[in-house]
């Protein structure tokens, strides 16, 4: 067993060809302002009021979208969003400015929906359980 403290996650971080834009939209879907002090042209983060780690948002010009729910480009992670039903859920993602992708066949009925971002990153919006 290890005697090393453990680790904590600085932040994670977001491929975007415009990382102001992208960090508004998750602004708006959970309602987290953006921490102007750590504000750059290449690197935007959202403060979690909460006090947990920021979600930033990193200037990637090259970016292309994945293609889920084909895996020609694979997403390399995703972002679940907890809300209280899926209905509050689907208002605020497509408020934002997201739009709903399609359910997995074998995956109707769960208590969670897939959208993408503006971008094209998918998300979930997972009702509690």
């Amino acid at each position: 067993m290890s005697t090393a403290a453990p680790l904590s996650i600085a932040a994670f971080a977001i491929d975007t060809p415009d990382p102001r834009a992208l960090a508004e939209f998750y602004g708006r879907l959970l309602g987290w302002e953006i921490d102007e002090a750590e504000a750059e042209p290449d690197w935007v983060e959202l403060a979690d009021p909460a006090g947990g780690p920021p979600l930033a948002f990193q200037l990637d010009p090259h970016f292309v979208p994945p293609t889920w729910p084909d895996r020609t480009r694979p997403q390399m992670m995703h972002v679940d969003v907890r809300v209280a039903t899926l209905e509050e859920g689907h208002e605020r993602a497509v408020g934002a400015g997201a739009r709903l992708l399609p359910q997995p066949p074998d995956r109707q009925g769960v208590n969670w929906r897939v959208y993408a971002d503006p971008d094209g990153h998918p998300f979930c919006v997972c009702a509690q359980q």
